[in-house]
Order: structure tokens, then sequence, then C-alpha cells
């Protein structure tokens, strides 16, 4: 299972005037926002700080490049929730880099999902590796702006698009009886299927006929000529049977008569098109 760093930043959790000059109080800060969250509703902030302090005392989460992620698992918490705040004057929050501290990404995950916590925290890492991406949240005016800064900046990144099912069906027809083949053409043309490409071919009888075993059998066919027309083109879905139904105006009933077929299949990838520019 993968997480959705989207769904997991909430509007109201997002600040941009961070006032506290510490450490310390940039931590309770943090709580308090993250506090708006219902999920942490059961949860005292009290308890939460207790466990960021603890945290950090084992090390800094200000990872440099004015950037602090501090996070802890809370016993009790289902769901992860993410802080998004920005300290205008920066904070001294004991960075490696020694600087000042200017954006805060706080993370409280619930206990035994240590996978996913570190996936998010690489997450945003990755995110705020970029400098630009950073002054950017950082110009935001607004918790509003803040949350929409955000989102336009890590949507091209990790949202990945719902995989869409294919709306196109490839359809081939074969066509022996030639005298049909141009009004079937002019009717593919007449909806606008201009990228029908036309394939030929030779049916068994032929290749039958140039194998010395068979030869003395073929004469039973009588001497039509044995060749087809593959035509290959894609039509949406919802049109398929009407298209179908179209070529069968022209054909007659397929199920009735021989010298035609249609085959439909669905495509597991669809790339390209052989319309006309």
């Amino acid at each position: 299972m993968d997480i959705d760093i989207l769904s997991i930043l909430q509007k109201d959790c997002c600040e941009t005037k961070l006032k506290s000059r510490k450490k310390d109080g940039i931590l309770r800060e943090l709580v308090s926002i993250a506090k708006r969250s219902d999920l942490l509703a059961e949860i005292s902030e009290e308890k939460i700080y207790e466990l960021l302090r603890q945290r950090e005392e084992q090390g800094s989460t200000g990872i440099g490049g004015g950037l602090a992620i501090p996070h802890t698992t809370v016993p009790g918490l289902e769901h992860f929730v993410l802080v998004l705040a920005i300290s205008r004057r920066g904070v001294n929050f004991d960075a490696l880099d020694k600087h000042k501290v200017h954006i805060f990404a706080l993370i409280l995950g619930p206990e035994g999902l240590p996978k996913l916590h570190i996936q998010l925290l690489a997450q945003l890492s990755h995110i705020f590796r970029d400098e630009a991406v950073r002054k950017e949240l950082i110009k935001s005016s607004t918790p509003l702006a803040l949350y929409e800064n955000f989102m336009r900046q890590v949507y091209p990144i990790y949202k990945k698009p719902k995989e869409k099912s294919i709306e196109r069906k490839v359809v081939f027809l074969i066509l022996q009886q030639s005298n049909l083949f141009e009004s079937i053409i002019e009717y593919l043309a007449e909806l606008g299927l201009s990228g029908a490409t036309v394939i030929k071919s030779k049916g068994m009888r032929s290749i039958l006929s140039g194998l010395p075993l068979f030869a003395d059998f073929i004469k039973v066919f009588g001497d039509s000529i044995d060749e087809s027309r593959v035509i290959v083109f894609t039509v949406h879905k919802n049109l398929l049977d009407d298209v179908i139904s179209g070529i069968e105006n022209i054909t007659g009933d397929l199920n009735k008569h021989t010298g035609a077929m249609i085959m439909v299949i669905e495509p597991m990838v669809l790339k390209g098109t052989l319309e006309l520019i």
C-alpha cells in the first residue's frame, strides 16, 4: 500500500503566521494546528507535544535549507495527520546547517505503519529539496494560499493519474466480397473514421493450392479468387453497435451470409492514431 500525500493534508492544518521564536514554542504551535483535525479529537495536545519533544531529543528534525519535518507516531491515531506551516522570520530549530527554519511540515502517524511513515518522510524531503518550491510556499499570504500552492507544486510529481479504461474498440472487418469494398470504405469515411487501414490477404485455399499434396483437391472449390481485404479501425465503444449495424446494411446479416466477418477486440494498450492530420 502506498501513501497518498495529497489526500492527507487538510486545509485547516495549514498556517502562514507562526509566532513563536523558540523551538519549544514552535512545537506547541504545530500541535495546536494539528488539533484542528478531527482525527485528533480524542488525543490531548500535551500528549502529542511530549512525543514530539522526546523525538527532538534524539536529534533535530531540522534538515537544512530552511526546512524542518518534526514527526512522531501517536498511540490511538488511526490515520496520518500532516501540518504545513510557515515562519516568516525563521526559528532557530537546531537545524543541521545551523540556519533558521522557515517551513515546518509536521507528521503525526499511527503506530504499526513504519513503512508508510518513512515513505511520507521521503516524499516530503524530496518535494522540499527544490529551492524554488520552498520559496514559492514561503510567499503564501494565507493558509488557503499555502494549501493551494503546495497542491499545485506537488500534483505533477506525486499525483498518479487514475488508470482510465480504454474507451475505444479495435474492429477487424475481413471482406472477401470485393464488390462491397468501396461501399464499406465510403461508409467509414462518412462516419469520420478516416484512420482505417486496409491489409490485403490470401485465404487458406490459395495457400493450399500451392502445396503439392492438396493441389488435386482445390478444383472442388471452383475458380473464384481467394483473396480478402482486412479493414482495421478503432471506434468509440458507445458507437460500436451502430457501426456494425451500418456495415450489415451493406453486407447483409453477417450471421446468414459468407464472405465477410467482423471481429472486435478490447485492447490492453491503445496509443497513437491513424487519423489524417
